[in-house]
């Protein structure tokens, strides 16, 4: 599920909801250091950049943090699945206090301008040959496109309907169109990834997804709860 803790930070007299983004990743030290020994350059070449290996002298445990940080930082980025962001895309460095610092380049950088995604924060750690990250970033909340419209996009792409939503009323029953208990499954949890909330058990009802305007009442309950 998504995790939602809202806060709040004044900006120009005026207070703006922020809401965080957070992703994780776990490394095996020796699966790093084993792809080393069979592919060579090739590997150390083809995931980071020239300065990755400088700082980190291509010591595995090292590396390892940084594929974990990629991986955890590729996951608050979310891009779609038919458009990957390439290892060289993220870049993390050692910064001036030796703290890890997060560039960003080609898709990467496409995706997080796309999505109002400013600075990436990442942390490492290491432990009994395991190397952990996680990545976090605070996204202000996107109320430029109608929520109808983003609840007709998750509809027409998660819900499996036999009639597209454009020829349905905000008040069209969505179970007569075609959607079936377990494809509302899937379009709780792409709205839950679009408007950056949860739906509580108590909303998973017939009723929540009843309608278009079921679905938006419900959201907006939340987002205002």
């Amino acid at each position: 599920m998504a995790f939602r803790a809202p806060v709040y930070v004044a900006e120009s007299e005026t207070q703006r909801e922020l809401l965080p983004r957070i992703g994780s990743d776990l490394v095996t030290v020796s699966d790093v250091a084993r792809s080393i020994d069979v592919f060579g350059d090739r590997y150390l070449r083809r995931v980071f950049t020239p300065l990755e290996l400088a700082q980190s002298r291509s010591v595995p445990e090292r590396l390892a943090g940084r594929f974990a940080g990629k991986e955890a930082v590729t996951k608050v980025l979310r891009p779609a699945r038919t458009t990957p962001v390439a290892f060289h895309d993220i870049e993390i460095v050692s910064g001036p206090s030796g703290a890890p610092v997060v560039r960003l380049r080609g898709r990467a950088r496409s995706e997080a301008a796309d999505q109002g995604i400013g600075r990436i924060a990442v942390s490492f750690s290491h432990d009994n040959g395991f190397a952990f990250a996680t990545a976090v970033t605070l996204l202000q909340r996107k109320e430029s496109a109608p929520m109808k419209n983003t609840i007709r996009t998750v509809l027409d792409l998660h819900g499996h309907l036999s009639t597209p939503t454009a020829d349905l009323s905000d008040s069209d029953d969505l179970y007569r169109a075609g959607l079936t208990s377990h494809a509302t499954v899937n379009v709780m949890l792409a709205l839950e990834d679009e408007l950056d909330l949860e739906f509580p058990d108590e909303l998973l009802t017939r009723e929540t997804f009843s309608s278009i305007d079921a679905l938006e009442a419900a959201a907006k309950s939340l987002q205002n709860a």
